[in-house]
């Protein structure tokens, strides 16, 4: 952390050097978030450059001293609500697109990465049907990685929040899940036309 000061003050002295230091510190956890709120991973990159471009337009505002990822954060998540503010269909693209699916850890094997394909579709379709909020837990927290800390300090929740939150997210998730895994087509026999008879 005392690290990460220092460097953000090398920063707003105009050190180049140490920019490029903070961004390549920094980016893992702000990717993660921005490909949470995005519907493609190309649009994620764009929002990471833009969170970056807007931390540079407004380091002078940082105060010293205080914590700067949480600071990062704030700054951040004005910007991506403002993306995200989309259609839920819009925001379900972003786990079915395939370049994102690609990026998630899976299965070498050809038949065990489709039905691990297969999964992640039928969870993006459930998110689709529960609380908007819950679902963006959820994608912070089980997709892109994000430590409940990290999430708290992104959507200025406290703490116990986010875990109890989280925590009902993924129950209605699974009854989501669970629903749509019990629909099955009625069956029909072979050779008979539909509303037909023999």
């Amino acid at each position: 952390m005392d690290d990460l000061e220092s460097t953000v003050e090398r920063c707003r002295a105009g050190d180049e050097e140490a920019w490029s230091l903070l961004v390549n510190t920094t980016i893992g956890p702000i990717y993660r978030l921005c490909a949470s709120f995005a519907p493609t991973a190309a649009e994620a990159e764009e929002l990471t450059q833009e969170v970056y471009l807007k931390l540079w337009e407004n380091l002078e505002r940082y105060r010293s001293g205080s914590n700067f990822m949480a600071w990062a954060w704030r700054v951040a998540k004005n910007l991506l609500i403002d993306a995200h503010r989309r259609g839920r269909r819009e925001r379900e693209a972003a786990w079915l697109d395939a370049e994102v699916l690609d990026r998630l850890p899976g299965h070498d094997n050809p038949a065990s990465r489709a039905e691990h394909r297969q999964r992640l579709r039928l969870v993006a379709q459930g998110l689709s049907q529960i609380d908007e909020e819950l679902a963006r837990l959820i994608l912070l927290r089980d997709f892109a990685g994000l430590s409940y800390q990290e999430i708290a300090q992104a959507l200025d929740l406290p703490l116990g929040t986010v875990k109890s939150r989280l925590n009902r997210g993924r129950l209605e998730l699974a009854t989501a899940v669970q629903r749509r895994l019990n629909i099955h087509p009625v069956p029909r026999a072979a050779g008979v036309a539909p509303g037909g008879g023999s």
